[in-house]
C-alpha cells in the first residue's frame, strides 16, 4: 500500500527502515478503506515516519508508543526553537492517534487505561452523574450542563479544600445561583437554579444535608414573552430549501434535515439521532425515539420529504457500518457529532436565504415556523404539543406566540386620541 502512495525510493527506503513499517503498512490500508483522501494518508502516515525515527534516535520501540509518549515527542519539537511555529506542531502529530488505535487494535500495546476519579470531586460528580441517569433519567446534554454547574458550585463553596457539605448555608447557595445567573440570558438563566436544585435534591437523598435546604434556591425570572421566537416567512423559506436543491451529497443531506426540521417541526438533536430503522417506507411512517421528554411519538412522512429522504439514502448516503441516517459527507463519514452541526446547517441556510441576522437563529426557527403554520389553520394546542413532543401545553404555547407585527396591522387605533 505504500508503495503505491510515494514515488520516490528515498521515501519507501524510510518507511522500510522504521521501527513502526508494519504497523504504517496497517494504518494505510485501513484509511484506504475509510474512505481518507490519499494525500491525507500520505501526511499521516509522513508524520508516523518521521515519529519512528524519533523514537530509533531515543531507542525505543513500538510497545513503548502511547499518548504520553506522544506528548513527549510534541512537547520536544515545541522546545526546538522559538520558530517551531503551530503549523509545523500539527503537521508532527498529523494522524498519530490514529496510528496508536491501529497498535491497540493489534495488541501491540496495552488497551486505553479507564479513567478513574482523581481526587474527591471527580468522585462526588461521578456519583451524581449516576444519580442523574438512574434516578432522574436526564438526557446527556441535560447532565452535561448540570454536571459543569455543579463543579463550578463544589469549586467555589470547597476550593482545594475537604468537601464538607454540612457547612453549607442557604445565603451561599443563593449567592452562588446569582451569580452564575448574572451571565445568562433566556433560557440560561433558568437552567442555573434548576441544576443546582437537582444538586441539592441529591445531597438530601444521600444523607449529606437536611432536607429542606433545596427551597433556598431562588427563582429566576424569565420573562416568557420579553422575546417573541421569529418564524421563517414562506419566501424565505423557500429559498433556504432552494439553496441545497443540487446533486452534491453535502446538498442532498442538507435538504433533507432542513425538510425534517421545516414540514415535521423535529428538534435538532433528533434529527441527529434518527436511525435507518426509524423510517417505515411502507406505512409512511418516522418514528423519534424517547429524548427530551422521554416519550416516543410517531409523525407522519409526506411524500416530498419521503422522496427527499430516499435520495439521500440512495445516492448520497456514504458506505457506512453506522445506523445513524445522517454522516459526515468527507471521510470518515462518522454519524453528526451532535445537535450543533444540525443548528449550524440551518442557521447557514436562513441567513443565506436572507434572514435577518440576530440571536438564535437556527434550528428552532424551522420548529417555531411549524408551530405557527399549523395554529394559523385552525391546529388546537394539543395537536401542535402531539406534533412537537411538549408534555405541556404550556411549552406548546411558547411556540405559538403572537406575531406582533401582524398584530399591529388589525389594531384598532387608540381612543382616547393623542396624549
Amino acid at each position: 500500500m505504500i508503495d503505491s502512495l510515494f514515488a520516490r525510493t528515498y521515501l519507501i527506503a524510510r518507511f522500510q527502515k522504521s521501527p513502526l513499517q508494519p504497523h504504517l503498512s496497517d494504518l494505510a490500508s485501513i484509511l484506504n478503506q475509510q474512505g481518507y483522501s490519499r494525500n491525507v494518508i500520505r501526511t499521516y502516515l509522513c508524520s508516523g515516519e518521521k515519529f519512528g525515527r524519533w523514537m530509533t534516535a531515543n531507542e525505543l520501540n513500538s510497545s513503548d508508543v502511547d499518548e504520553r509518549l506522544i506528548g513527549q515527542y510534541i512537547d520536544e519539537i515545541r522546545r526546538e526553537g522559538a520558530n517551531s511555529g503551530s503549523r509545523k506542531i500539527l503537521k508532527a502529530r498529523a494522524g498519530l492517534s490514529h496510528l496508536v488505535r491501529v497498535l491497540r487494535e493489534r495488541q501491540v500495546i496495552l488497551p486505553a487505561p479507564v479513567a478513574s476519579p482523581g481526587n474527591a470531586v471527580d468522585t462526588w460528580l461521578l456519583k451524581f452523574e449516576q444519580y442523574l441517569v438512574q434516578v432522574v433519567g436526564a438526557a446527556v446534554n441535560t447532565r452535561k450542563r448540570y454536571l459543569s454547574l455543579a463543579k463550578r458550585f463544589v469549586d467555589q463553596q470547597f476550593g482545594d479544600g475537604p468537601i464538607q457539605w454540612g457547612s453549607l448555608q442557604a445565603d451561599h447557595i443563593t449567592a452562588f445561583v446569582s451569580k452564575e445567573a448574572a451571565t445568562k440570558k433566556g433560557f440560561g438563566r433558568k437552567a442555573v437554579p434548576v441544576a443546582i436544585r437537582a444538586v441539592l435534591r441529591f445531597l438530601v437523598s444521600s444523607g449529606e444535608i437536611r432536607a429542606g435546604l433545596e427551597a433556598a434556591v431562588p427563582t429566576m425570572r424569565n420573562w416568557k414573552y420579553a422575546a417573541l421566537p421569529r418564524h421563517v416567512p414562506d419566501d424565505q423559506l423557500e429559498r433556504a430549501l432552494a439553496n441545497c436543491r443540487d446533486i452534491s451529497p453535502k446538498s442532498r443531506r442538507n435538504l433533507a434535515i432542513l425538510l425534517l426540521l421545516a414540514r415535521l417541526g423535529m428538534r435538532a438533536n433528533e434529527v441527529v439521532q434518527l436511525r435507518l430503522e426509524d423510517i417505515d417506507w411502507r406505512s409512511g411512517q418516522l418514528f423519534i425515539r424517547p429524548g427530551k421528554t422521554h416519550t416516543e411519538r410517531v409523525l407522519p412522512l409526506s411524500q416530498e420529504v419521503g422522496d427527499c429522504l430516499a435520495e439521500y439514502l440512495t445516492k448520497a448516503r456514504p458506505r457506512s457500518e453506522s445506523l445513524r441516517f445522517f454522516l459526515n459527507y468527507r471521510p470518515p463519514f462518522l454519524p453528526l457529532a451532535g445537535a450543533s452541526a444540525v443548528t449550524k446547517i440551518a442557521k447557514r441556510a436562513l441567513l443565506n436565504s436572507g434572514f435577518e441576522q440576530g440571536p438564535l437563529i437556527g434550528a428552532h426557527n424551522f420548529r417555531h415556523t411549524v408551530a405557527s403554520a399549523m395554529v394559523s389553520k385552525g391546529a388546537t394546542f394539543k395537536d401542535v404539543a402531539d406534533v412537537l413532543g411538549h408534555q405541556s401545553l404550556q411549552t406548546t404555547g411558547i411556540y405559538a406566540k403572537l406575531d406582533l407585527k401582524a398584530l399591529a396591522k388589525v389594531a384598532l387605533p387608540w381612543g382616547g386620541g393623542a396624549k
